[in-house]
């Protein structure tokens, strides 16, 4: 699991004043806790983790879903606008 992107927890914290590093250190430690379970066989740990991850962001990240979209399209927008370079391999000489 990659955590988040520097440029979506800053803002975060700008979107969520109040919201520190450590609410989102928290938030991406049990998202990682979460991907060490077997969803076969501990599918109750999952779900506990699910909501408490629910309620922390109902909690600190009321607008984690929005902030989260605007960097994505802003992200895109980016990656719209950047020259595309054509790269041509050629085979080495005999």
């Amino acid at each position: 699991m990659e955590p988040l992107h520097p440029d979506l927890r800053e803002a975060l914290k700008q979107a969520h004043p109040g919201l520190t590093d450590q609410d989102i250190d928290r938030f991406e430690e049990l998202l990682a806790r979460r991907m060490t379970y077997d969803p076969e066989r501990e599918a109750e740990r999952i779900q506990e983790l699910d909501r408490d991850r629910a309620e922390m962001v109902k909690r600190l990240m009321p607008r984690y879903a929005q902030v989260a979209q605007v960097l994505a399209a802003r992200g895109a927008h980016q990656d719209q606008a950047a020259p595309k370079v054509r790269t041509q391999i050629k085979p080495p000489d005999p």
